[in-house]
């Protein structure tokens, strides 16, 4: 559990899911205006005072944009909470490398960089990280589970030891296909509707309270 006090800073690190200018730009085609940082601040400001949030999530983000601009981007804001999700666009650039250039920024240096930094960097800060996932939409994106999970089992070791709470959103969202259909939760099942964002808003509370 990850305690929360009144004035704590609490910031949202990731790409196109974490972007809440994205999210709103893209509200009619994806649905999910109300990403899962913003429904986790609304709940956490009714019962506490003077929080200060920071939403730094940028769409199309790898791990080595993170990487790249953490210094600006989380160390300098000095937050006493982090809500790490990243992996997805590395994890597809890998599964699709015909779309991208050949020379890659590889995942593993630049994930356990971010992990060291905020460890040795900001030792008193509390990190979540949430490992991506895939929604059940699209049939065409299945075999796509099968690169994802070797990303996710790779960040989930990198995070072993440096991360306070570790969170598997491909778990609550095989729970929420089991009564929800899954074009309800993302339309392309990658970007989360308004109630898909809510499944991942609802594990980070849990941990919050």
């Amino acid at each position: 559990m990850v305690q929360i006090k009144d004035g704590d800073r609490i910031l949202f690190l990731g790409d196109s899911i974490t972007d809440v200018k994205f999210n709103r730009k893209q509200n009619r085609k994806l649905g999910g205006k109300n990403n899962y940082a913003l429904q986790v601040s609304k709940a956490l400001q009714k019962e506490h005072k003077n929080l200060k949030f920071f939403y730094r999530g940028i769409a199309s983000n790898r791990s080595y944009h993170v990487y790249d601009r953490l210094t600006a981007d989380c160390i300098s804001l000095k937050p006493d909470v982090i809500v790490m999700l990243i992996g997805v666009n590395d994890a597809w650039e890998n599964y699709v490398p015909e779309q991208y250039p050949p020379l890659m920024r590889p995942f593993e240096p630049h994930m356990k960089e971010i992990f060291r930094r905020i460890k040795t960097e900001l030792p008193e800060t509390k990190l979540i990280t949430l490992l991506p996932f895939l929604i059940d939409t699209v049939p065409e994106k299945e075999p796509f589970h099968k690169v994802l999970d070797v990303f996710r089992a790779d960040l989930k070791s990198y995070a072993e030891g440096n991360t306070d709470e570790l969170l598997d959103i491909q778990e609550e969202f095989y729970k929420a296909q089991e009564s929800t259909e899954p074009y309800l939760l993302a339309h392309d099942g990658v970007h989360p509707t308004e109630l898909g964002h809510s499944v991942i808003a609802k594990a980070v509370l849990e941990v919050l309270k």
